[in-house]
Parts: C-alpha cells; sequence; structure tokens
C-alpha cells in the first residue's frame, strides 16, 4: 500500500499530541505554512465526537514533507506537536 500511495504521489504525515481544540481546518491550516495540503484530518472518538488527539495530513510533493520533518518543533494551540512520515 505504501508503494501505492508513493506511486501516486501522495506523502503522508501521522501527527499526534494535537490539542482537543484542533480540528480538521485548524490542522490544515497549520500545515499549509509548509505548502499545499492535499488533505488534513483529525481522528475523532464516535462515541463522544471529541479528538482522540491524532490526525494526518497529505501532500502531494515529498519536499514539502521533508520541509515538514526538518523543522525542529511544531507549536499548536498550546501543544508540541509529534510529527513523523507514515511509512
Amino acid at each position: 500500500m505504501a508503494s501505492a500511495r508513493t506511486a501516486r504521489g501522495l506523502h503522508k504525515l501521522f501527527v499526534r499530541n494535537l490539542p482537543w481544540t484542533v480540528g480538521n481546518q485548524e490542522l490544515r491550516s497549520y500545515f499549509k505554512d509548509f505548502g499545499k495540503v492535499i488533505n488534513a484530518s483529525v481522528v475523532f472518538d464516535k462515541k463522544t465526537g471529541l479528538s482522540k488527539g491524532y490526525g494526518f495530513v497529505t501532500f502531494n510533493n515529498l519536499s514539502l514533507l521533508q520541509k515538514v520533518e526538518n523543522e525542529s518543533r511544531h507549536f499548536l494551540e498550546g501543544n508540541y506537536l509529534n510529527v513523523q512520515k507514515q511509512s
């Protein structure tokens, strides 16, 4: 599956430690400073509707993903984010 994702030119990040106040729009807004975001989604609990504290961001350009990885720290709404490339 990872090779299919790469073949289509999509590169995905796994983002942890999201504040409960962050939704899809806020996540997209933060990462669009690095370049064009194809998709940004926060995972929510189906029963409570509350954020599970993690999400995914997809870029169509590997250099944008590398730009994010090269940033030493990511800080959003009071939390330092843990960002890692999804394989």
